[in-house]
């Protein structure tokens, strides 16, 4: 799976889902919260207990768009120097664990 186009990857996920009568598992966590290194061995333990995708937040601090959970590990993994680039390099190291779906504003890429 690996190998396999990013959307190939997600398509080959739901498939096995349905293939196997059940809908799948998607999780949500907030990279660099608390740290990269904690949300680094979440995802593996998450993928290996049987995540079939995960969206993966870039931290954004925007308190009237997100809700007081995400906005708050969003203002953790800033303060604890969380980057774009940083989650960009999460999602190359552990790509080939789960499908990851990267979850973003506008802001933070045109910045």
């Amino acid at each position: 799976m690996g190998d396999a186009p990013a959307l190939d990857r997600l398509s080959q996920r739901f498939q096995e889902a349905s293939r196997h009568a059940r809908t799948a598992l998607i999780g949500y966590l907030v990279a660099g919260d608390p740290d990269l290194k904690t949300t680094e061995m979440v995802i593996a333990a998450v993928a290996g207990a049987g995540l079939d995708v995960l969206e993966l937040g870039i931290p954004y601090g925007d308190p009237l768009a997100d809700g007081p959970t995400i906005a708050a590990a969003g203002q953790r993994a800033l303060a604890s120097g969380t980057t774009i680039e940083a989650c960009f390099g999460l999602v190359e190291r552990l790509q080939h664990l789960v499908p990851i779906i990267l979850f973003t504003y506008f802001n933070p890429v045109y910045q």
